[in-house]
């Protein structure tokens, strides 16, 4: 007797379309978030041409035309300063900040910010341009 012998249809999901649209997404995510740094405040950027992408999450201090301060999107007082920037420095674990600076606050205030960061024992101060295409 003679038996007959059936292929079975292995039904299943094929994963690799999955996992490739999964890494588009991951990837339009990291470079959407390296893009802006804080996108609730609009700042004209100076721009440089040795200017660097971080991707990594920073403290960032910003300083608005009119002589406004905030960190994030939180405005804060020049008394206040010093104690929000050391208390987040510590929560996150760095030791540095990034000043986003609109180009057309005076030097006087930028000084003045960075000498209060400096005072209360905060070395690392980064500042944030945009990147700069041509020689003007």
């Amino acid at each position: 007797m003679k038996l007959k012998r059936q292929l079975k249809d292995e039904a299943g999901i094929i994963l690799t379309p999955l996992i490739d649209m999964i890494f588009l997404v991951v990837i339009f995510f990291m470079i959407n978030a390296s893009m802006a740094l804080n996108p609730a405040i609009k700042v004209k950027l100076p721009k440089a041409f040795s200017g660097k992408s971080v991707i990594e999450k920073q403290i960032v201090v910003t300083i608005l035309g009119d002589g406004a301060i905030y960190i994030g999107k939180e405005r804060v007082s020049k008394i206040k300063l010093p104690e929000i920037v050391k208390e987040k420095l510590r929560k996150l674990g760095k030791k540095g900040v990034f000043l986003q600076i609109d180009e057309d606050v005076k030097y006087k205030r930028v000084v003045e910010v960075i000498d209060i960061l400096r005072m209360a024992g905060i070395t690392g101060i980064s500042l944030v341009t945009s990147k700069k295409s041509t020689v003007e």
